[in-house]
């Protein structure tokens, strides 16, 4: 179990070496000790992403994707959230790594 600044910097140690899928962000969420801000499960995962997202990250499409790791087209950080909610909240099972998003950081 980590805190929040930990699980970023960790996050941020393996986007060193390839794009973060979806599902790595929710292995991340879980092993948090504290519970991020929000009124439920959905709320706490956009706080997270958007500290991601002020930290560099970048929402992509999937590597299998054509255009592979393509970034998004949704600017800022309420842009990216709003998209985020839409296809979360779409989802009719478990997040996987082909689902929502993967993240990059330059």
């Amino acid at each position: 179990m980590s805190n929040i600044p930990e699980e970023l910097a960790q996050l941020a140690a393996s986007a060193e070496i390839d794009d973060l899928s979806f599902p790595m962000v929710i292995n991340a969420l879980n092993r948090l000790l504290e519970v991020p801000p929000g009124k439920d499960d959905t709320e706490r995962m956009l706080h997270f992403v958007g500290l991601m997202l002020d930290q560099g990250f970048v929402p992509v499409s999937s590597p299998y994707a054509d255009p592979p790791s393509a970034p998004w087209s949704e600017q800022g950080n309420a842009a990216v959230l709003r998209r985020l909610r839409q296809e979360w909240e779409a989802l009719d099972h478990d997040v996987t790594f082909l689902d929502l998003c993967w993240f990059h950081r330059p």
